[in-house]
């Protein structure tokens, strides 16, 4: 959010709980409907959406809950698709307007005990490039970020089953997560918050459909 302030954006942030944000479910199309709603009544405009909601849960494949696997996707991938079908006419009513969409490093790719982040993550590519796709011919860009490692709330709560996966201790596996990358450092939020601004100004205007990388050169 600072990013793009600093930017001169008007942000409204949504979350399902907080001070100073829209409260709305982003897992329901009514949730989606509403934020979006809700941004046009409070600001008359809507140029730039960034969907960057997630979760995670991890269990063997054959032992995954049912309800974990409805959650994750509702959210991470459903959800971005209600949105951005709820924003879709203002959006495409004149050039200029951006979306950008929080993929990972996992939608390249699978990960032991992650079948539906790991799921929705791929998904997600699908959904922005069908939705750049049809939105350039209005000016609309969609594209993505696909962050490494970085040392944020999901990481950490998801620390003591991968301890028990590796039988490793938190701080070994939070060692491990580092030195897959290079540097031996986590990505920075800050990192990515700078990609999705260039992303959403007018300098990317070229840039569509795509799915920047951010993982200090890990992937390569």
């Amino acid at each position: 959010m600072a990013e793009l302030s600093d930017r001169g954006a008007d942000v409204h942030g949504v979350d399902v709980v907080g001070d100073g944000v829209f409260h709305a479910d982003l897992t329901t199309a009514s949730g989606n409907r509403n934020m979006v709603a809700h941004v046009l009544k409070s600001a008359g405009r809507l140029d730039i959406l960034i969907l960057n909601a997630g979760l995670q849960f991890m269990a063997p494949f054959d032992q995954f809950p049912d309800a974990e696997w409805d959650r994750l996707n509702a959210l991470m991938l459903d959800g971005p698709f209600h949105a951005l079908k709820a924003a879709w006419p203002v959006l495409t009513k004149a050039p200029g307007g951006r979306v950008v969409v929080t993929a990972s490093v996992a939608s390249y790719g699978g990960a032991r005990q992650k079948v539906a982040y790991c799921a929705a993550k791929h998904g997600v590519l699908g959904l922005v490039r069908t939705a750049a796709l049809e939105g350039g011919a209005h000016g609309l860009t969609v594209n993505a970020v696909a962050p490494g490692w970085m040392d944020t709330g999901l990481m950490r709560g998801q620390l003591e089953a991968q301890a028990k996966n590796r039988g490793m201790s938190k701080d070994e596996v939070m060692a491990a997560f580092r030195a897959s990358q290079p540097g031996n450092r986590f990505v920075d939020v800050g990192e990515v918050a700078a990609t999705i601004g260039f992303l959403a100004s007018p300098c990317a205007s070229g840039i569509n459909g795509e799915c920047i990388t951010i993982d200090l050169g890990a992937s390569a």
